[in-house]
């Protein structure tokens, strides 16, 4: 895979349009692969698709293995018999189209789905055993007071809606890449289940747990002041002693779901950001070694080789960080827009085949804001760099900016190159995914209907062939 030149789209599932207030699994996920097709791409890269917590970050889920119940396309339910027009269309009463309303999506989402478990006749959800489902059912029926099948229920349902996707894009040549976030969140079914993988201090006798520290990140380029994550850190140590055995079923629940796995925040396998439990100020972190290499070697013994995984290797980066993903083979991460600040290694003409180059990725802002928002003495390095002369500032679906800086990508030496939706579709900044170190008006942005029928898919396709991208995965 890793000598395969081909380019791909970043596009989470939430973003599709659709008539139910969020993307889904259903038919405008399908649409979207056959764009894909057209347009000479041969990969989709989505953020996490597992069940997120009531902040609804992909990167804070409620399970590691848990598919996420908004993203069932209820038209499935209806083919199917367990809902009726009505249901469908009080579904789809209030949904809006250009963002996600997650609290509203949530509620409707939820009652439709125990609408159609009340309805059913038989139980052939029961067939659907993964070894990490009945601790996530039993945790999520403590929590709710449900039924316990209710939840196995619908995650039988995420699975048979996933399958189906994914089998139709890898029939067409098209390649799902997803998205591992290093940690789980504080109130997930894994701390409940397993408390002791992670870095827990007692409190006394009869009492439970509590955590020592959590995750974050020192300052860098997104926050000055840094992040403090919330999420617990793991107990390395007692991890080591069963060979890494959750890490390693992990890994191949991932590889079972997608194609090719986006490892989040590798640097933290090698030293991670520890800030104490107590603490809200994530500079008062230190760094402390991770498990290093033996993980990865965990790996290889019980998964394979050349396993298909991606080491986001951004933020700060030292030289055991990039012994460590060498000693490993994984292909790293490039950023465009990390080039005109002072990194040269995320420059085009430093690229080898290695690395996945990316315009941007979730945590950036818009090729188009990020050109506006340029000090001007950068901008004009950037320009120059492109050879551009034309009007920078022109945005949309034929941007000629952001069609320059895309072909610059194409021309690399990079294996793989992935664009950001709103790239294609030369959107500004309000359209921006996430800015890290806040929690409003994050993961929420969705495309309109119509949207993909705006970019010309031939222009892209031409340039796959030109550039020797039209490849599958």
């Amino acid at each position: 895979m890793r000598d395969i030149r081909s380019a791909g789209v970043l596009l989470p599932v939430t973003m599709l349009h659709g008539p139910f207030g969020i993307g889904t699994l259903g038919k405008e996920a399908m649409e979207f692969v056959g764009f894909l097709k057209k347009s000479g791409f041969s990969a989709w890269q989505i953020l996490p698709v597992e069940h997120t917590g009531e902040c609804f970050s992909p990167y804070k889920c409620i399970s590691a293995f848990a598919g996420e119940p908004m993203l069932i396309d209820p038209r499935g339910l209806f083919e199917m018999g367990l809902i009726t027009d009505d249901d469908l269309l009080a579904r789809m009463d209030g949904m809006v189209d250009y963002y996600v309303n997650y609290e509203l999506v949530y509620e409707k989402q939820w009652k439709l789905l125990r609408k159609a478990y009340e309805r059913l006749e038989d139980q052939p959800y029961l067939e659907f055993r993964p070894f990490w489902l009945d601790d996530y059912a039993q945790y999520m029926a403590d929590k709710f007071c449900e039924d316990a099948d209710f939840y196995k229920f619908v995650q039988w349902l995420f699975d048979l809606q996933w399958r189906g996707l994914k089998s139709y894009a890898n029939k067409l040549g098209i390649s799902m890449i997803g998205d591992m976030p290093i940690y789980v969140s504080e109130d997930s079914v894994e701390v409940w289940s397993n408390p002791e993988l992670f870095d827990m201090d007692a409190v006394g006798a009869g009492k439970p747990a509590s955590f020592s520290a959590v995750g974050g990140a020192p300052p860098d380029y997104f926050n000055p002041l840094g992040q403090r994550w919330g999420n617990p850190v793991y107990n390395w140590e007692l991890m080591k002693k069963d060979g890494y055995k959750w890490w390693t079923d992990r890994m191949r629940a991932a590889l079972e779901r997608y194609d090719v796995v986006r490892l989040d925040h590798f640097r933290g396998f090698e030293s991670y950001w520890r800030i104490p439990f107590e603490s809200a100020d994530a500079r008062l972190g230190k760094w402390v070694k991770g498990p290093g290499i033996e993980i990865f070697n965990a790996f290889e013994k019980n998964l394979g080789e050349n396993l298909p995984i991606i080491a986001e290797d951004l933020g700060d980066i030292t030289e055991d960080v990039e012994k460590l993903l060498q000693q490993t083979g994984f292909r790293g991460m490039r950023v465009l827009q990390f080039g005109f600040h002072g990194d040269g290694r995320h420059l085009p003409h430093n690229f080898d085949e290695n690395i996945i180059a990316y315009t941007g990725t979730h945590d950036n802002t818009t090729l188009l804001a990020w050109m506006l928002e340029l000090e001007a003495h950068d901008r004009e390095k950037a320009l120059f760099y492109l050879g551009f002369n034309d009007d920078w500032t022109v945005g949309g679906p034929n941007s000629a900016i952001n069609r320059a800086w895309i072909r610059a990508l194409y021309m690399s030496r990079a294996s793989l190159v992935i664009v950001p939706i709103q790239d294609l579709l030369g959107y500004g900044g309000d359209t921006r995914t996430n800015t890290p170190g806040t929690i409003v008006n994050n993961w929420r942005f969705r495309i309109l209907d119509g949207s993909l029928s705006q970019i010309d898919s031939g222009f892209y396709a031409e340039l796959s062939k030109m550039f020797g991208r039209d490849n599958a995965l």
